[in-house]
């Protein structure tokens, strides 16, 4: 069953058009899309991530308004389930507020903090892997 997560909301009264995008943005550049939304909409993709597209527009066009669970990978939806109601989405939502900024600039100022909430959510590694890092040694090239 498909889980509705946000749904734009246009006008002077609680709109979230830069939020929203900002967060968008920020889930196709992390790779946190459903891989057929990817590969259904590969210019769309391709145009956030070169920064050529705002994430406003992607939700509006292409994910027709709403954030669905259906179109996030099972990493993107533990983040959104971790971000909807959380002190990070007031952040996001208060600095959208502040200032009126282009989408891109505030996906700048916001990044750090999803960036954060995204790493909090990752597992850390394993004893094993950061001991086989210490130890491994590659080869220098010698001529």
């Amino acid at each position: 069953m498909s889980q509705i997560y946000a749904t734009i909301t246009l006008g002077r009264v609680g709109n979230n058009t830069q939020a929203l995008g900002a967060l968008i943005a920020f889930l196709v550049t992390n790779d946190l899309l459903n891989q057929r939304l990817v590969q259904n909409y590969p210019s769309a993709v391709g145009r956030i991530k070169m920064q050529d597209l705002a994430g406003a527009a992607f939700l509006t066009t292409v994910l027709e308004g709403e954030l669905r669970s259906e179109h996030l990978s099972d990493a993107g939806q533990a983040f959104c389930e971790a971000y909807f109601g959380s002190e990070t989405e007031q952040q996001v939502h208060a600095q959208a507020g502040q200032h009126d900024e282009e989408d891109w600039r505030l996906y700048d100022d916001v990044s750090p903090v999803l960036i954060a909430l995204l790493r909090g959510k990752a597992s850390p590694p394993s004893s094993f892997k950061k001991m086989a890092a210490k130890i491994l040694k590659f080869p220098s090239r010698s001529r």
